[in-house]
């Protein structure tokens, strides 16, 4: 899904600013979708251009007008029709994997490090996910589901890393020994 539908859908919760919205998705969408500010306010503009979405300007204290953004009937139609033909799909890059993948080739200190760093960011990422589930109480049972599904797989691959930490670092090792004996 791509910014400009995950704007509408926001859109569709509450009325919200462009810094609303992206903290929308650092708070609960973190797990699944990646946004910037810098692709959130051109989605915005353009949005607003197609008559998708509108805003109005509110004022603030010492600083400038704030823009809030409204979904129009048309958009929340437009966000509904995408709704309806968006085939489900995983779409999964990770740093860590590539550098699994070639684990063979690094010394042993560093894989050490790149299994405690990533083992801290799942971490780390599992306490934020649990942390928004105990304290949201407005959620829908759609955005409940997501948090569960998030907490779940980090759960499942924190325990993964855990078990399979020492043991892989061996195997890495013997495979690398044999490879220097041939």
């Amino acid at each position: 899904m791509d910014i400009n539908n995950l704007c509408l859908g926001t859109l569709c919760l509450t009325d919200a600013s462009g810094y609303e919205i992206k903290k929308m998705f650092e708070d609960s969408f973190s797990h699944f979708q990646a946004v910037s500010f810098g692709s959130i306010y051109p989605a915005l503009a353009k949005l607003s251009d197609q008559g998708l979405v509108s805003y109005r300007e509110e004022a603030q204290e010492k600083r400038p007008n704030k823009k809030v953004f409204s979904i129009t009937p048309e958009g929340r139609q437009h966000f509904f029709d995408n709704l309806m033909q968006t085939e489900p799909s995983e779409q999964y890059r990770s740093d860590f994997m590539v550098l699994m993948m070639f684990a063979h080739l690094l010394p042993e200190q560093r894989l050490e490090q790149i299994m405690q760093t990533q083992i801290s960011q799942v971490s780390a990422e599992l306490e934020i996910l649990k942390g928004i589930s105990e304290s949201c109480c407005e959620l829908t049972p759609g955005m409940r589901f997501t948090l569960e599904y998030g907490i779940a797989a980090n759960t499942a691959v924190l325990e993964l890393m855990q078990r399979r930490h020492k043991p892989l670092l061996k195997e890495i090792a013997r495979h690398q020994q044999g490879k220097e004996k041939r």
